[in-house]
């Protein structure tokens, strides 16, 4: 009986390091615009005008946390900022936690987790867990 538990056990830690495997290199090397932002109090934002981009670095699974970037730009403002990234997937592709360090301004290290609602080659959902803010991005 404990070899048929342990065997479970195996198998399923292996299926959730596979998933964690597979969100890796799809967002994995490729940049990531916001096109939709809802938000659960105030709902749709007006995006015209405005640029939010994840740049994942590619990454494997042993290799994390991984690299990247961040931009957020409002040309009308004259605004540029830019973060540096680490990033992670895990709880079986699930929850992918993202720590931004300022690299153009002032500023400190902020820590985001985002559910994944959806991944797929060029569309993703993610729900920010502190805000529940849901975002849908696509790849440039």
């Amino acid at each position: 009986m404990k070899h048929i538990l342990y065997l479970l056990v195996a198998v399923a830690f292996t299926m959730s390091c596979s998933k964690e495997k597979k969100a890796l290199k799809s967002i994995g090397g490729e940049t990531w615009v916001m096109t939709k932002s809802t938000y659960e109090d105030t709902g749709s934002e007006d995006l015209t005008g405005i640029r939010r981009a994840f740049t994942f670095d590619k990454c494997k699974a042993k290799d994390q946390p991984c690299s990247g970037t961040f931009e957020y730009q409002i040309p009308a403002y004259d605004q540029d900022l830019q973060w540096t990234i680490t990033y992670s997937v895990s709880a079986g592709a699930d929850l992918l936690t993202v720590v931004r360090t300022p690299s153009n301004f002032q500023g400190t290290a902020q820590t985001d987790e985002y559910e994944i609602l959806q991944l797929e080659k060029d569309f993703m959902e993610l729900k920010d867990l502190e805000n529940n803010h849901v975002s849908e991005w696509k790849t440039e």
